[in-house]
């Protein structure tokens, strides 16, 4: 549904936006009040939103704690009723009804993209600070299904059960989880420019630019939290890998929380709103995007780490001349390739209910047979980000793990097995898995 979809939206905001230029307007406001209709209109398609679900687009202020904040949102995708604000169009939401909150500039520029962050990062903050007091005062559970797997998935090591149990983390793991959580359960944040950076290096050049200007000024309220979740220029984006529906790794530890695209910005619009409405309502939405992938050049690469039991961020940004990132968008899915040792730990791992014993026995076996030890395997499988560490064992992260053994005794591994299914008749691989199912896990 999802690549369709994106091109409709496309078309209509094509569309729209050329009847828009015929007009002359004489200032600012009513031009960004008119490309800020395109918006509403255009994400309030059929196509794009479930209506079932009771969602709304509209315009007006949120509510945290019980306060009116004082920011007006352009455009808020919403769930439910809310309170009209006097005689206005506007309305107020609590912002547990609101899923997305959009800025939108009709041209991009610098000093529209800091002031855009900076109102966002307001409200991220505010959320931020309510959810600490629901915590110590409310007795609030937050539900950190989403956060425990991709905190998994980034460090190869089983999540808290519970929220309050990250007291039990390390500093650096602590940190790093409760970004996972604020991401998971905040409304995504869009700045949306109709116009502005004609190039991927710009956009990017000028995101780096307005992060170390504020490192250096002493400001650091800018973290990974207070960054938006998808900012457009034109077609290119820069998007905010924070696991919803993004992940992005480079090497074995660093995690991407921003990278860029260049080719569909209404795409990435519509795969980030979708994946909101799926996390809020715990709804399995239809994708039907075949095996296509994003295009993804990585941008900013954040690492947790600590000093003397201080955790901290450890950022640096990856910097790409523009021919140098001029790609197709025709990177497809496959499943991860693993050797003959690896295949053996799996299937082992399934006759023992999906837990696998990384000890001394396991070790000799795995020398003696394959010759490489326990360590190097679960190093392999971790990296397949399938795997986690779960004290003296290792096991699945997904409640459903699909494997196929070939012929020379390597394998494929994945958990999308309606991917897997279409990568096989791509690729005329017989599909026949052997599953690993987790029972009890989400």
């Amino acid at each position: 549904m999802i690549r369709k979809a994106s091109e409709l939206l496309e078309r209509f905001i094509e569309v729209e936006r050329s009847k828009l230029q015929g007009f002359n307007m004489p200032h600012m406001p009513t031009l960004g009040s008119a490309y800020e209709e395109i918006t509403k209109q255009g994400i309030y398609q059929d196509f794009a939103i479930p209506k079932s679900l009771d969602l709304r687009v509209v315009s007006g202020f949120i509510c945290v704690g019980g306060v009116m904040l004082f920011e007006q949102i352009d455009c808020m995708l919403v769930h439910g009723e809310g309170e009209r604000y006097g005689l206005t169009g506007q309305f107020k939401y609590d912002i547990e009804k609101v899923l997305c909150i959009f800025e939108v500039k009709k041209t991009l520029r610098k000093a529209d993209y800091v002031d855009a962050m900076e109102h966002l990062a307001n409200i991220r903050r505010k959320f931020a600070d309510n959810f600490e007091e629901r915590l110590i005062n409310e007795g609030y559970e937050p539900d950190i299904t989403n956060a425990r797997r991709r905190f998994s998935q980034l460090t190869g090591k089983v999540a808290p059960e519970r929220y309050l149990d990250i007291h039990h983390l390390s500093s650096a793991d602590g940190m790093l989880f409760y970004v996972l959580v604020q991401e998971s359960l905040a409304p995504i944040t869009i700045i949306h420019g109709y116009e502005g950076y004609k190039t991927e290096k710009g956009l990017r050049t000028v995101f780096s630019d307005i992060l170390e200007e504020a490192w250096k000024s002493g400001d650091r309220r800018l973290g990974i939290p207070s960054i938006p979740t998808l900012v457009t220029s034109n077609n290119f984006c820069l998007v905010k890998g924070n696991g919803i529906p993004f992940l992005v790794m480079l090497n074995k530890d660093e995690w991407v929380p921003v990278f860029s695209t260049r080719h569909n910005s209404a795409k990435l619009i519509l795969e980030l709103v979708w994946s909101k409405i799926g996390t809020y309502f715990k709804a399995k939405m239809p994708w039907d995007d075949g095996l296509h992938m994003d295009s993804v050049q990585p941008l900013l690469v954040a690492k947790a780490g600590e000093i003397n039991g201080v955790g901290g961020w450890i950022y640096n940004t990856k910097e790409f001349k523009e021919k140098h990132m001029e790609r197709e968008d025709d990177n497809l899915w496959s499943p991860s390739v693993i050797g003959k040792a690896e295949v053996s730990a799996i299937d082992i791992m399934a006759m023992r209910g999906g837990y696998l014993l990384l000890d001394g026995d396991m070790n000799e076996y795995l020398t003696r047979m394959h010759g490489v030890t326990v360590d190097q395997v679960a190093d392999v499988l971790i990296q397949t980000r399938l795997f986690m560490v779960d004290g003296e064992y290792i096991k699945p992260i997904h409640p459903q793990t699909f494997l196929i053994t070939n012929e020379d005794e390597s394998g494929f591994v994945a958990y999308e097995v309606e991917r897997f299914d279409l990568w096989c008749a791509e690729n005329s691989v017989p599909a026949h898995y052997m599953c690993i199912y987790l029972v009890g896990d989400e």
